[in-house]
């Protein structure tokens, strides 16, 4: 049972106070996640939306001797890709850095002025919740005078796997964007001439003669090739 005394008091409210700090940049980091899952999720349903309505959201792109069609849903997944590019520096550059900054000062609270001398525990809150976070296999262990031991090898902190996360996302969006690239462009690809013309010979079907002539076939009527132009 820890003393009631004024010193108690004070480090138990200055102990509060990490606390609530460490939520508030927490829910900060939070919100940040769920609006680039946000630019994500609406990105894709109205890339889908637009898709289904055909090329009448397209734009013909010239590319050295072909045209190719630049879907605006191709567009909105890019753009999804940059919107998540820039939350995940706000997150892990910004947020992420104060929540960390919070953890140490209500580690080091806990470690050297309450563990020990007011509290006897193995670990205070913030400690034991940075021990599970930094370690995927961190256990709990009861010993033989019932006090709990934590153990853990594997070490990987939040930041990496924050980061992963972002990366596995943005990857997706790129795949994606590529993927309705070469979708809305696999019956449209054609080749363009100087001028950005295209030229069709249209022409009735013929044999070689032995004098190495064309005559028409049998049954149709000689015609005259006509080009098209367009």
């Amino acid at each position: 049972m820890p003393p009631q005394d004024s010193e108690w008091d004070k480090y138990l409210s200055i102990w509060e106070k990490a606390v609530d700090t460490q939520m508030h940049f927490n829910e900060m980091s939070v919100k940040s996640r769920q609006l680039g899952l946000t630019f994500v999720a609406g990105a894709l349903g109205v890339a889908v939306v637009l898709l289904s309505q055909g090329q009448a959201f397209s734009l013909e792109v010239h590319l050295w001797l072909f045209s190719l069609q630049l879907h605006v849903a191709v567009l909105l997944v890019l753009g999804a890709y940059v919107a998540l590019r820039a939350v995940k520096l706000l997150d892990l550059n910004v947020y992420h850095k104060m929540l960390r900054g919070a953890v140490s000062f209500g580690e080091d609270l806990e470690e050297n002025y309450l563990k020990g001398k007011h509290l006897e525990l193995e670990k205070g809150m913030t400690q034991a919740i940075s021990h599970f976070s930094r370690y995927p296999d961190a256990k709990v262990v009861r010993g033989e005078n019932g006090r709990y031991q934590y153990t853990g090898e594997s070490l990987k902190n939040a930041e990496s796997k924050i980061s992963e996360f972002y990366s596995a996302t943005g990857r997706f969006l790129v795949f994606a964007a590529a993927a309705l690239f070469l979708v809305t462009n696999l019956n449209f690809v054609r080749p363009t001439l100087s001028g950005g013309q295209e030229s069709l010979q249209l022409g009735v079907e013929s044999t070689t003669d032995q004098n190495g002539s064309q005559r028409p076939l049998a049954g149709e009527e000689a015609q005259p090739n006509v080009e098209v132009s367009k």
